[in-house]
């Protein structure tokens, strides 16, 4: 009887995060300017456990990501991976609802040769 209580709390632990609520990130991010750009960023992005979400305005500069509230979006990692890509990490902002779908981006796919043809930090 025991074993059957220990596993089942341990399967509501691990189940917990299944059923976390989803936030988004807007994240301001000098340096993007082509669909190259938001390309790489939103990659190194959606790698991160929890992501579920991006998108990219390249006008406004920023980055939208939808993330489980538990997720590690702290300046310091944020600052670091997209300092790897070539971007410089200003700020972010949280929202209690995520207002973007998987898959959705502001960036135009038509543009992608474009990155090629000027300088990429």
């Amino acid at each position: 009887m025991k074993k059957l209580l220990l596993i089942t709390a341990g399967l509501m632990l691990l189940g917990g995060n299944a059923f976390a609520k989803d936030v988004q990130y807007d994240l301001r991010v000098d340096g993007m300017t082509c669909p190259f750009c938001a390309a790489t960023s939103e990659k190194a992005l959606k790698k991160i456990k929890g992501v579920s979400a991006v998108s990219t305005d390249l006008k406004k500069a920023t980055i939208s990501v939808c993330a489980a509230e538990d997720t590690d979006m702290s300046d310091p990692k944020l600052s670091k991976l997209l300092k790897k890509k070539g971007f410089t990490y200003v700020n972010k902002t949280k929202q209690e609802v995520c207002s973007i779908s998987a898959g959705k981006t502001d960036v135009k796919k038509t543009g992608f040769l474009r990155g090629f043809f000027h300088k990429h930090s």
